[in-house]
């Protein structure tokens, strides 16, 4: 893949400090950061600047798994080695390991840069095992503030020679303070993955950037942090976010899983739009697909609907979960598909694209008022103390999520079963496909009172 701006990765072993640098240079707490091992177990990127110049952020799973047979973690590291323009490696106190060297070995036969960074508190130090190596090495305590200014000031010079080396100074120093006027059309779709464990929600991501990004295994419960994937270079103004699989409360198992599905949860309420991914192996639309997707709409999130798996069942069990979750779900789009054989993925895009516009959208208020007028006609409010309920005005208060407002008389004594009939009406007229739709009712002050 191709950056435009260098890129810079932080390797190391188990809680050796990788996502607490992380979280400092892209100065945001993007990354979990936790004491259990193997915590991080995918990458992450990051946007980081220091002074004027601009570089992408790796945080990385840790190597301890390097020379395991088959290794997904070596392939992961391999990769993030050839995509880098400058690694820092990180070593917790001032010894190394046989994996620290195998890593540094793979570098070099890559010839990327490489600084190595002490993460100790310890203010002598000599030993020629790191200058035996002939690289770069820096004590730094990532915990102290003089050590990390002292580390952003040695990262700038090696950030600057990679930009004097591509020559690509003025095409990439930070000098554009202009803001796009038009801020609907170019603004980035964070779309996030979510769904329960093991439903296929990192394959699915690796299928649309067409890399091995993620890290996918049939364990359940394999991603744990949630993962955001920018696919701007793909000439997509979305940003992809894998997240942890949902469990039921009573089935979490440790605190890493807990600390991963709050996670989740926080990433719903942060998205423009939902892809609610369903095991299709399993055949069913089960009460735990049910309770999410309700809590999605409370937080008042489009969605989009996918059946995974499908190479797995046959075409009737396809049709027996969408009208399953047709009968909870009518007004939410249904995709059947398989991540891992490429099949009905082409018009995904356009569907999100579409839902998106949905979302953003500003509806007349003339239109507005044909549809309720058209609705009260068809079927009449109910009468209250002998009055007819009378529905007179409406219009947008507010978009994603749409809002609309119903002004009237007597609006408080309007039952449920007719507010879910106009609810279900300005749903099939505006074909809001995706979309939340609220409904307020104002009643209207007597003057006279």
């Amino acid at each position: 893949m191709t950056y435009q701006y260098p890129n810079i990765t932080i390797l190391g072993d188990n809680n050796v400090g990788k996502s607490s640098l992380y979280n400092i240079l892209i100065k945001k707490y993007d990354s979990l950061v936790n004491k259990i091992p193997h915590f991080t177990i995918d990458r992450k990127y990051g946007n980081a600047k220091i002074k004027n110049y601009k570089f992408i952020c790796v945080d990385t799973v840790s190597y301890n798994k390097f020379n395991e047979k088959k290794s997904l973690i070596k392939e992961q590291i391999l990769f993030l080695i050839k995509e880098s323009n400058l690694i820092l490696l990180i070593i917790k106190g001032d010894k190394l390991n046989n994996i620290d060297y195998e890593v540094i070995y793979n570098i070099r036969k890559y010839e990327k840069k490489i600084i190595i960074i002490l993460n100790t508190k310890k203010k002598n130090f000599i030993d020629t095992e790191f200058y035996s190596l002939g690289i770069d090495f820096y004590q730094i305590n990532i915990i102290n503030k003089n050590d990390i200014l002292k580390l952003k000031k040695i990262l700038l010079s090696y950030i600057r020679n990679i930009y004097i080396s591509k020559q690509n100074m003025n095409k990439v120093f930070i000098k554009n303070k202009h803001k796009n006027k038009n801020k609907n059309k170019n603004k980035n779709i964070k779309l996030a993955l979510i769904g329960m464990p093991n439903v296929g929600k990192s394959t699915l991501v690796n299928k649309f950037i067409n890399e091995k990004r993620i890290i996918v295994n049939n364990i359940p419960c394999t991603t744990r942090e949630s993962i955001s994937i920018s696919l701007n270079n793909l000439n997509k103004n979305i940003t992809l976010i894998d997240t942890a699989g949902i469990k039921k409360k009573n089935k979490i198992n440790n605190k890493i899983e807990k600390i991963s599905i709050l996670e989740s949860y926080k990433i719903i309420k942060k998205s423009n739009i939902i892809l609610y991914i369903i095991n299709g192996e399993k055949k069913i639309f089960c009460n735990q697909d049910i309770t999410i997707i309700k809590h999605i709409i409370s937080q008042k999130k489009p969605i989009i609907l996918v059946i995974n798996k499908i190479d797995l069942i046959k075409s009737k069990d396809i049709n027996l979960i969408k009208k399953l979750i047709k009968i909870k779900f009518k007004f939410f789009p249904i995709i059947s598909l398989s991540a891992k054989f490429d099949i009905n993925l082409k018009n995904i895009f356009t569907l999100i694209y579409k839902i998106y516009n949905i979302s953003i959208k500003i509806y007349n208020t003339s239109k507005l008022m044909k549809i309720l007028n058209l609705a009260t006609k068809l079927v009449l409010p109910p009468i209250h103390n002998g009055k007819r309920i009378k529905l007179k005005y409406i219009h947008q208060i507010k978009n994603n999520p749409l809002i609309f407002k119903i002004h009237g008389n007597q609006l408080t004594k309007l039952n449920n079963n007719y507010k879910r009939y106009l609810l279900n009406f300005f749903y099939k007229k505006l074909q809001c496909i995706g979309n939340i739709i609220y409904l307020k009712f104002q009643e209207n002050k007597n003057p006279y009172k």
